[in-house]
């Protein structure tokens, strides 16, 4: 591929040279990569296909983005007598590895409101009938019905349903709560019942809301199916399986939340040699970390009920870049890696989707590993198939010594398991991640947002540390893309989604051009 002269290349500097975040992110689009002076720049090409032209060829013709080294600018002359900016955030550096997706530009630009808000400001505008404009509803903007999917075929099922359960899992975070007033502080609880009960709670009902509508613009672009488990056969449907799982949350809910009003911690109950130390921390407070059933059998409940009932929808968006890098490709015989798969609900959704690839679930906890077994087998029910030819197999290790060969793999997912291990323990599973990936395989990295994902939410984004996450204030502070191209990979697509982010990468560059 020849080279592109410096003068073009500053040419897309140029559009970074104000120094703000949004410059720095309207450098994630442009056309084509070039080696100057035996490096790597970055010229992109939107993967997104060009009318006329059939989905297959663009994915063929699709360039991937290739990441700018924070000193390689030096190796241009005529950049060095440029004042471009230094990026500051994870999500600035974030803007000049990767190809950045609408969606990081709604979530960083959107803030948190609910129509009480608008109907405050409306109100506080004169209140006028004449001067109505719906396109001041900003707690639910886009305010359209075309943006929210309303006229599309499913719209119905799938909103029924998102809203059902997600309306559950707040009546349940709630009675948590009050079950939670003889064990924690007064003070913890009145701060929780108003994060639900107030204009505040209403507020992040209506992000949960615009997840939802990612989420089902994701589907309705033919990124992933829709949800396996909106299925009346499914067990979720079973009132003796909710009340279960319901009477598991509320005997947890009081023992999590009067360790967090305490700020103490329980121990792990087993002592093992078998596990690397980072690991032995009771994680959110909640009862025996990862090492026991009882964890394992509530996790799924607490998280989704943390989460407004949006967890879902946020890892989904997961699969979004997978299929961007697998289209047109027969898929069967790929080998998918779920790496710290803990309950593997998403593997169960990984599954539903790319049915004709093997899919492994590793993990270091057994109990978690039993909890993926069963969602596994449930969702190998409800196909009809035979358990024993689900083409999936359970793996207990941890995440930084694989047991597999080198190139053994075609994609790694990951999710929620950074923000939790230390920056050490990063880059040896990123190194993992790079040997056991065949040349052309596809990493999707999901976890919590960064710094400058989400500038409202920044002044307080250290508060989860005080969950008993020792990791996460560094985590948010660190330039993940900087970390895989260490490692040797090329940074590929970015999403947003609510509070979690998914990045990509993609091994060996060679193969890509």
């Amino acid at each position: 591929m020849a080279a592109w002269p410096p003068q073009i290349l500053l040419r897309a500097c140029d559009q970074v040279n104000a120094g703000t975040q949004d410059a720095l992110s309207s450098s994630c689009s442009g056309a084509k990569m070039s080696r100057l002076a035996g490096k790597t720049m970055v010229l992109r090409r939107s993967w997104m296909p060009k009318p006329g032209v059939p989905r297959q060829m663009m994915r063929t013709r699709r360039a991937y983005a290739v990441a700018v080294d924070r000193d390689e600018r030096a190796i241009i002359p005529e950049a060095q007598e440029r004042d471009l900016p230094t990026p500051q955030t994870p999500a600035e550096f974030d803007s000049l590895n990767f190809e950045c997706a609408p969606s990081v530009t709604f979530w960083r630009t959107w803030v948190r409101r609910s129509p009480v808000d608008d109907l405050q400001d409306f109100v506080e505008g004169g209140g006028s009938l004449a001067s109505l404009d719906f396109n001041k509803v900003r707690s639910l903007s886009p305010f359209s019905a075309q943006e929210w999917g309303l006229n599309e075929e499913g719209a119905f099922t799938y909103w029924a349903y998102h809203l059902l359960r997600s309306g559950f899992f707040v009546a349940q975070g709630t009675a948590g709560i009050l079950a939670s007033n003889r064990t924690s502080s007064e003070e913890t609880n009145s701060k929780l019942l108003a994060n639900i009960t107030t204009n505040s709670g209403l507020r992040l009902y209506v992000e949960a809301l615009q997840m939802f509508r990612q989420d089902f613009a994701n589907i309705k672009s033919g990124y992933y199916a829709l949800p396996y488990d909106m299925q009346l056969s499914h067990r979720q449907w079973n009132p003796l399986f909710v009340m279960q799982r319901a009477f598991r949350f509320l005997r947890e809910a009081p023992r999590t939340l009067k360790r967090r009003s305490d700020g103490v911690a329980e121990d792990v109950w087993l002592k093992s040699p078998l596990y690397p130390e980072y690991y032995l921390n009771t994680w959110h407070y909640q009862t025996d970390g990862w090492l026991s059933s009882e964890s394992s059998g509530v996790y799924e409940t607490s998280t989704e009920t943390l989460f407004l009932g949006q967890q879902d929808a946020m890892q989904r968006t997961t699969l979004v870049p997978l299929a961007k890098h697998f289209e047109g490709e027969d898929l069967r015989g790929k080998r998918i890696m779920e790496l710290a798969c803990g309950t593997g609900r998403f593997a169960t959704f990984l599954k539903d989707n790319y049915p004709s690839s093997h899919v492994t679930c590793l993990d270091l906890s057994p109990f978690y590993l039993q909890e993926a077994r069963e969602n596994m087998e449930h969702w190998g029910e409800l196909q009809g198939g035979d358990q024993a030819e689900l083409g999936v197999d359970f793996v207990q290790a941890p995440a930084e010594k694989i047991p597999f060969p080198d190139k053994s793999y075609d994609a790694i997912t990951c999710i929620y398991l950074f923000h939790e291990v230390t920056q050490e323990v990063r880059k040896e599973i990123v190194t993992e991640m790079h040997r056991i990936l065949k040349p052309g395989g596809i990493v999707v990295f999901t976890d919590s947002i960064q710094l400058g994902d989400r500038p409202e939410l920044d002044a307080n984004i250290d508060g989860f540390t005080a969950f008993n996450e020792p990791n996460y204030t560094d985590y948010v502070r660190t330039d993940l893309g900087a970390l895989f191209k260490e490692a040797g990979f090329t940074c590929y697509i970015k999403e947003v989604a609510s509070r979690s982010k998914v990045l990509s990468f993609v091994k060996n560059e060679d193969f890509l051009q």
